[in-house]
């Protein structure tokens, strides 16, 4: 018998993408993305902050008259991001869309005073503010690669660590709760810290508030946990699918279904080379900025032809080599009935063209059909049949994980050490073409001194 409840189980959920999936701020605008995922048939579009920024500069210069009623000449700051909220929302609502993300808050961490912590909620309550004239009630934070030395030590253990990471988020949690949001917390591959859904977990159960919970991603989740960018194989070293999907199966017995918001969804492709760590970017945002992919996409002849496999981790059968069939199984399985919503930054977003944003929004709804389709389809008995490979050795191929052994993580905290120059948001993100064309075009190289096959990076 199936250890999940069944709640629904063929009702599809709703779709959305991400306005950063859609395209480049540089090159298309928001209202241009909400037609496109109308016409594509989503259900809803999560709006980027930067992208909201680039529409607030656009209407500054005299844009998009025809989507305001009154005259905007004359707003103070705080009025035009209200205005242009309200915008957005009424053009989404003509399309039959919902905005069921706005995203993200970064920087909400490694806090060292309540000013500190006032100086990161007087950031987030500019995005709270305008949330109700978006119609919008959940706000992505999400945790970060923190440059220069890192802050734990033995002046800051880690348990101190995330002792303030729970103090901040109550106190966030409080002031959303005054604007009518909830917080989701979502944990970067490459976070110095905090990487994991078990770190998130922890911080978010100890919070204790109804409008503080999490928010998972795909790639984020199996980027970490299960693959590699610095490895030749791209797969965690000494990882297996079977070990993976036991600890996703802990993930969905451990975390109460209500608590988790909202789910994001990508797979990747391989890199063309191994990727390293720089003084700018820990590997694993370097592979992420440009090597995202929608989920279920067709084989290409590269990843049809994959040479690198190995029993204990098959080929996906998709473009992607991400587990994130099973993984997205699993979660609808434990009665998870949220969004399934698309966050994809791949190099291919940088696509001047006007057919860029059509292009990638029918790659991820046609993806996102066929996931559901899959999920309709994968049987409680072949996930089991995976996790008994596991199980069926008689050992655990890695530790089982806790909270004084991150689950088959342990190299984000060591990996930033090495790192020091801080990233500016204008670098950090989709708007950042410089930071994805720095991975866009990549070839082997060798490294001299070490001997070590490493990601070329091309500047020009």
């Amino acid at each position: 018998m199936s250890a999940y409840t069944t709640v629904n189980p063929y009702t599809r959920p709703k779709f959305a993408i991400a306005s950063l999936s859609l395209g480049t701020n540089t090159h298309h605008d928001i209202p241009t993305k909400v037609r496109v995922t109308s016409n594509l048939g989503y259900d809803g579009i999560e709006i980027f902050i930067p992208d909201f920024e680039a529409f607030v500069d656009e209407v500054k210069r005299g844009k998009h008259t025809e989507l305001f009623t009154e005259p905007i000449s004359s707003c103070s700051s705080i009025e035009l991001d209200l205005a242009c909220a309200t915008a957005i929302s009424n053009l989404c609502n003509s399309f039959g869309l919902e905005i069921p993300l706005f995203q993200p808050l970064r920087n909400f961490e490694n806090f060292h005073s309540q000013k500190e912590i006032d100086v990161g909620l007087a950031e987030a309550e500019r995005w709270l503010r305008i949330m109700p004239a978006m119609k919008c009630d959940l706000l992505l934070v999400c945790s970060n690669h923190l440059p220069g030395p890192c802050p734990i030590s033995e002046d800051c253990t880690v348990d101190m660590y995330n002792d303030k990471q729970v103090n901040a988020f109550r106190q966030l949690g409080a002031l959303a709760e005054n604007y009518g949001v909830r917080i989701g917390y979502e944990p970067l591959s490459w976070g110095t810290v905090i990487d994991n859904w078990m770190q998130v977990w922890n911080i978010v159960k100890r919070v204790d508030r109804k409008n503080v919970g999490v928010l998972l991603d795909s790639f984020n989740t199996l980027g970490n946990q299960y693959a590699d960018p610095g490895q030749a194989s791209t797969i965690r070293r000494g990882q297996t699918l079977a070990a993976m999907l036991s600890n996703l199966e802990e993930m969905t017995m451990t975390i109460p279904r209500e608590k988790i918001f909202f789910y994001q969804i990508a797979d990747a492709v391989r890199p063309a080379g191994i990727c390293l760590d720089d003084i700018n970017m820990p590997r694993r945002m370097k592979w992420s900025r440009a090597c995202r992919v929608f989920p279920c996409e067709p084989p290409d002849s590269s990843s049809a032809k994959e040479t690198i496999s190995h029993p204990e981790n098959p080929p996906s059968g998709y473009l992607g080599f991400l587990p994130v069939t099973q993984m997205t199984s699993l979660l609808h399985r434990m009665g998870y009935r949220g969004w399934w919503s698309l966050e994809v930054f791949n190099s291919s977003l940088q696509e001047s063209d006007n057919g860029c944003p059509e292009r990638h929004g029918r790659r991820g709804i046609d993806g996102l059909h066929a996931l559901w389709d899959v999920v309709q389809t994968l049987t409680d008995d072949k996930l089991s049949r995976d996790l008994e490979a596991f199980f069926d050795t008689g050992r655990r191929a890695t530790p089982s994980p806790t909270m004084l052994t991150p689950p088959l993580s342990s190299g984000s905290i060591s990996d930033a050490s090495e790192l020091s120059s801080p990233l500016s948001d204008s670098e950090f993100e989709m708007e950042l073409p410089e930071a994805l064309h720095r991975v866009a075009i990549c070839d082997r190289s060798t490294d001299n001194n070490s001997g070590v096959d490493e990601l070329k990076v091309k500047d020009d």
